[in-house]
C-alpha cells in the first residue's frame, strides 16, 4: 500500500515545478517564497512517510520534518508580505527567530518526550498559517483578488485543522508526527489553486496596467500630432479631423457654425524690430487669449504664422461681438506686456452657410479681416 503522506509529497514537487515555471515567466519574488514552501512540506511529508525502528532517529527526523512544516509556513507570510513585487529584506529578528526555531526543534527530540516536540511544532505552524491566512484575506480586500481570498480562507482552514490536531494530541498518541488528513490534503489543493490564481490576476494587472499606459501614451502623441506647440491652440491638422464632422453636424442638424479669422497687425515689423522671441510671447499671449474667450463647444486654431481661426458654435452676430471682444481684451494685454501700440488684432468673421460650407465661410472671413486690416492699420 503507497502511504498517502509519499503521494502528497510528490504532489508538492509538482507544484513547485508548476510555479518554478510560473516564477520564469513572471519573475515575482513572491513566486519564490511559494516553492520554497512547497517544497519543504514535500520535504517534511516524505521524512513523515517512512517508518523509523530507532527511537533516537524517529526523534530526529520528526523534529526535522515539523522544523520543514515551520518554515514552509513562514515563508507562505513573507510571500504576501513581498506582494506583488517588493522584496522582504530579511531583518535580524527573523534570523534570530529562524535560528531558535531550528534549534529547538533539532535539539528538543533529545530532551523531551516526541509528543510535546510534536504538540509545539503543530501550534507554531498552526499560529504562521493563521498569520499568513490573514495577510492573503487583507490582500484580496485590497486589490479585490480571488486568488489571495482562495489562498487566506484554505490557509485559515487548515491553521484551523493544526489547532484542532493539537487539542487531540493532548488526549490521543500521534505515533511519529501529526496526521495527514483527507480534509488537509483538499484544503492544501485548494490553496495550490489559489496561488495560480494569483499569479494569473497578477499578469492580468500588469497588462491592464501596460494598456492603460499605452493608451495614455497614444493619446498624448495624438494631442502632441493635433496641438501647436507655442500656443497651445489646435493646428491645421486637427482642422482636417473635425472640418468634414463639423460641416455634416451644422447641415444635419442646423446649428449655428461661425467663423472668425485673426490677423495680428505689423507682426513682421515687431519680429524685425524686437527680434523673434518677442514675436513668439506675443503669439503665446494671443494663444492663451483665444483659449480663456472660447467655450468647450469651440476650437480655437492657428491657421499658421501670426494667423488664427476661432470655429464658434453660434450665430454670425455673436461672433462679431466676440471677435469685437477679443480685439479690446487683446489691447489690454498689450498695454500690460509692454508691447509696440502699433500692434493689434485684425478680424473677420462670416457665417457657415449649410450649401456652401465651411472653406467658403473662412475665405469670407479672410476677406473681411483683410478688410478690417485696412481700415485700422492701412497695410
Amino acid at each position: 500500500m503507497i502511504e498517502p503522506r509519499l503521494i502528497s509529497a510528490y504532489a508538492a514537487l509538482l507544484a513547485a515545478a508548476m510555479l518554478t515555471v510560473l516564477y520564469l515567466y513572471r519573475g515575482r519574488s513572491f513566486v519564490v517564497y511559494w516553492i520554497g514552501s512547497w517544497l519543504l512540506v514535500a520535504g517534511a511529508l516524505g521524512v513523515m512517510a517512512r517508518s523509523y525502528t530507532d527511537a533516537t532517529l524517529e526523534g530526529v527526523l520528526t523534529g526535522l520534518a515539523l522544523l520543514f512544516t515551520v518554515f514552509a509556513a513562514g515563508l507562505m507570510r513573507l510571500a504576501v508580505e513581498s506582494f506583488p513585487q517588493h522584496v522582504v529584506r530579511w531583518k535580524g529578528q527573523r534570523l534570530v527567530l529562524l535560528s531558535a526555531a531550528a534549534l529547538w526543534f533539532l535539539v528538543s527530540p533529545f530532551v523531551l518526550q516526541l509528543s510535546t516536540v510534536v504538540l509545539t511544532g503543530i501550534i507554531v505552524t498552526a499560529l504562521l498559517l493563521a498569520w499568513s491566512g490573514v495577510g492573503y484575506l487583507q490582500l484580496a480586500r485590497q486589490v479585490r483578488s480571488a486568488g489571495a481570498l482562495v489562498m487566506g480562507v484554505g490557509l485559515t482552514l487548515i491553521a484551523v485543522g493544526h489547532l484542532i490536531a493539537a487539542l487531540m494530541s493532548l488526549f490521543l498518541d500521534l505515533g511519529t508526527g501529526p496526521r495527514l488528513s483527507g480534509a488537509t490534503i483538499v484544503t492544501t489543493l485548494f490553496v495550490a489553486l489559489g496561488m495560480h490564481i494569483l499569479v494569473f490576476e497578477d499578469m492580468t494587472d500588469e497588462l491592464r496596467l501596460a494598456n492603460r499606459r499605452l493608451a495614455g501614451a497614444n493619446e498624448e502623441v495624438r494631442r502632441l500630432a493635433i496641438t501647436d506647440a507655442l500656443t497651445g491652440c489646435h493646428n491645421r491638422r486637427f482642422f482636417d479631423e473635425v472640418e468634414r464632422r463639423e460641416s455634416e453636424r451644422h447641415r444635419r442638424y442646423g446649428t449655428p457654425l461661425s467663423v472668425v479669422f485673426i490677423d495680428v497687425n505689423h507682426f513682421k515689423r515687431l519680429n524685425d524690430s524686437l527680434g523673434h522671441d518677442r514675436g513668439d510671447e506675443v503669439l503665446w499671449m494671443i494663444g492663451k487669449l483665444l483659449e480663456g474667450q472660447v467655450r468647450q463647444s469651440d476650437y480655437a486654431i492657428r491657421w499658421g504664422g501670426d494667423e488664427f481661426l476661432l470655429l464658434l458654435s453660434c450665430g454670425e452676430d455673436e461672433a462679431r461681438s466676440k471677435a469685437a471682444n477679443l480685439k479690446a481684451v487683446f489691447d489690454e494685454e498689450r498695454i500690460g506686456a509692454g508691447l509696440p501700440g502699433y500692434l493689434g488684432l485684425s478680424v473677420g468673421v462670416a457665417p457657415v452657410s449649410p450649401d456652401e460650407g465651411l472653406r467658403a465661410a473662412i475665405r469670407a472671413a479672410d476677406g473681411q479681416m483683410y478688410g478690417d486690416k485696412l481700415s485700422t492699420s492701412g497695410v
